[in-house]
């Protein structure tokens, strides 16, 4: 089992770049623990559903769709713009 970067660098990058562009502070979206919950169950579920290409076989799930989903996380944790 051998594990392919660049679709894990390359997503953890986009993420963290989608993320620090997300603004929490706004007056029509609130979001709740509950709502970063759901995403993330909803992200795993589509990673698992599209699968990896046809030519990696380290994992089941897309290893780029998920570290983009970590990157977004942590670009909004770390970057995130109040307003």
């Amino acid at each position: 089992m051998m594990i392919s970067l660049g679709p894990i660098i390359f997503g953890l990058i986009l993420g963290l770049l989608v993320g620090s562009q997300i603004k929490l502070n706004v007056s029509d979206a609130k979001f709740t623990l509950g709502s970063f919950v759901f995403i993330v169950i909803a992200a795993i579920i589509v990673a698992w559903q599209s699968g990896n290409f046809p030519f990696y076989s380290d994992l089941p799930l897309s290893t780029a769709f998920l570290s983009a989903l970590i990157g977004i996380f942590v670009g909004k944790l770390i970057f995130a713009r109040s307003k």
